[in-house]
C-alpha cells in the first residue's frame, strides 16, 4: 500500500455562506452570486455556479492552512 501525499482542502463554512448568499438572492427576486459560466455541462447546458478555490494540503503546510489561517480546526483538534 502506498501512503497519501496530500490532500485538498475547501472550507465548507465558506461554501454555506455562499450558499446562503444564493438561496437569499434568488428569494429575493435577484441573481446568485456565480463565478463560473464554464466548467459544468450537463449535456443540455453550462449552470452558472459558484466554485470555491481549493487549496492543497500536505505535511508541509496542515498547520498553517487548517489550523493558523482558517481556522477550521485547532491544533488539539488534529493531534487526537
Amino acid at each position: 500500500m502506498g501512503e497519501q501525499y496530500s490532500t485538498v482542502f475547501k472550507d465548507t463554512r465558506e461554501l454555506a455562506r455562499v450558499t446562503v448568499g444564493m438561496v437569499e438572492a434568488l428569494l429575493e427576486g435577484g441573481e446568485p452570486e456565480i463565478n463560473d459560466t464554464k466548467t459544468y455541462d450537463n449535456g443540455v447546458k453550462v449552470v452558472p455556479s459558484y466554485l470555491l478555490s481549493p487549496v492543497s494540503v500536505d505535511g508541509s503546510n496542515w498547520e498553517e492552512i487548517l489550523v493558523d489561517k482558517s481556522g477550521y480546526y485547532t491544533l488539539e483538534e488534529v493531534q487526537n
